[in-house]
């Protein structure tokens, strides 16, 4: 469980091989393959035990966690990420006491919420409790050759006010994700809660917002198209709706820089409408997360029904925009 402001939280994190599991293929523009993820499917479920919202990323199949440890006289607690290795062990590969760089730029403790890999970089979003501001930091996680890991964090930023709009409401950090980098890995990508973009340029990662939540029409996911920086926007319809959930798609601006980038709804274009199902819990949410896999080239979307639907992006990036139609409210349909 997670703790946050006298609150408990339950986090865990579902592993599917999709190589492994077979899909069903499915009729509508762009969205090709469904798969169901029955209980004997290749999923492999990882609690994040440790308090807060621990679990970083995956490293070599291994979660690698945030926690806070027992740290000197006069820090008392320190922040700390861990390793968890095939064998249940642990292993530090950073503790903010011990680096006095960090100690030196911001004192207290730094507080871990996210993390994302890219090749040989690994980003860390953390808050700083004395003030909640948000720090961007960027490192290098190494393996040894007696199979020890390490971690330098030897880049940060302070981020402005504004940036990572979630900051204030400890509920919504499940918002805040890792888009990735451009194909040249000049700049990095965060949806930062409710549609909105911070782009974060890898030279000094002092972040902006280049996609503002009324121009996403504050959608619930985001997926990010690293070779064209194309966002694709998925905006949950359900329960009010016949179709749960429209994706659009946000071109980047030709011939403008990663770094430079801009998006505003003028080109936006529906390009699909995923007939995702609605959770059976609170029956209200169809699209629960968007992620890349660059091994296929798609967008992998997870709906409420733990159903997996792939988004070509081969295909999406020549996709002809459909027509927007003007469905039925539920409430508007004859009765049975």
């Amino acid at each position: 469980s997670a703790q946050a402001r006298g609150r408990s939280y339950v986090q865990e994190v579902a592993i599917v091989d999709v190589a492994q599991t077979t899909p069903e293929p499915i009729e509508g523009p762009c969205i090709r393959d469904h798969i169901d993820v029955p209980s004997s499917s290749p999923l492999v479920n990882v609690p994040g035990h440790i308090r807060w919202w621990s679990i970083l990323g995956l490293f070599d199949y291994c979660p690698v966690l945030a926690e806070t440890e027992s740290g000197t006289a006069e820090f008392g607690e320190t922040a700390s990420i861990v390793l968890r290795v095939s064998d249940g062990s642990s292993q530090t590969l950073w503790r903010q006491d011990e680096d006095a760089q960090l100690l030196e730029a911001f004192g207290g403790m730094l507080c871990c919420t996210h993390g994302f890999f890219s090749k040989e970089r690994f980003f860390v979003l953390a808050c700083l409790q004395a003030d909640m501001s948000y720090v961007l930091l960027e490192g290098v996680l190494q393996k040894h050759d007696d199979s020890s890991h390490s971690l330098n964090l030897n880049k940060w930023a302070r981020q402005d006010d504004g940036v990572i709009i979630c900051t204030n409401d400890r509920e919504s950090f499940g918002g805040v994700e890792f888009l990735g980098t451009d194909l040249a890995e000049t700049a990095l990508f965060i949806h930062v809660g409710n549609g909105a973009v911070a782009i974060f340029p890898l030279d000094t990662l002092k972040g902006r917002l280049c996609l503002s939540e009324e121009d996403s029409g504050r959608c619930s996911a985001v997926g990010f198209d690293p070779l064209t920086a194309g966002i694709y926007l998925f905006r949950d319809l359900s329960p009010q709706w016949t179709l749960p959930c429209k994706v659009y798609c946000i071109g980047a601006p030709e011939c403008v820089a990663a770094v430079d980038l801009n998006y505003d709804r003028s080109s936006m274009q529906l390009i699909c409408q995923p007939n995702f199902v609605i959770d059976g819990f609170s029956e209200s949410t169809c699209v629960l997360g968007v992620a890349y896999d660059f091994l296929t080239d798609c967008l992998i979307a997870l709906d409420g029904d733990n159903g997996f639907w792939s988004l070509p992006l081969k295909d999406a990036r020549f996709q002809e925009p459909i027509q927007e139609n003007d469905d039925a409210h539920l409430e508007d349909l004859p009765e049975d």
